[in-house]
């Protein structure tokens, strides 16, 4: 009799558990600096230069509503701020603060460990192996990668 085909060793399943386990991990390693997951791809937005909401929106791929929410959020923990935009005053441009590119930078080192720990099992090869292939997934999936 043949073996029958398990869902829990298809790539996608186990794509997905790995990624529900290190998404918990990482918001549990977040919540001391009053981050959430979700701050984190804002703050990498903005690292560079100041975005309208709509840029925000799109270089999310959320709704406007939703950046609207995480940028409340962000601003009561005074990491972002609103200005007018000097070109066309009826747009609001998304800056970070100086506390922003330190949350930013400290979620950076917090990721780097949990990825250290994460891929604790694999050798240097199979570590720039694995996040050549996640990039090249995920580029392909047209999910962001580097800025």
């Amino acid at each position: 009799m043949a073996r029958q085909e398990s869902v829990t060793e298809t790539v996608v399943f186990l794509l997905g558990k790995l990624g529900q386990a290190t998404t918990a991990r990482f918001a549990e390693a977040l919540v001391p600096l009053g981050l959430r997951p979700r701050h984190c791809g804002v703050l990498e937005l903005l690292a560079d230069a100041p975005l309208a909401q709509l840029d925000l929106s799109r270089g999310l791929g959320v709704t406007p509503s939703v950046v609207v929410d995480m940028l409340d959020e962000l601003e009561a923990l005074d990491a972002v701020r609103r200005v007018r935009d000097t070109v066309d005053r009826r747009r609001q441009l998304i800056e970070l603060t100086a506390q922003g590119r330190d949350l930013q930078r400290r979620a950076v080192r917090l990721a780097r460990e949990l990825d250290t720990d994460l891929l604790g099992a694999l050798d240097p090869a199979g570590t720039a192996a694995f996040g050549a292939a996640l990039a090249r997934l995920a580029e392909a999936h047209g999910l962001p990668t580097a800025r």
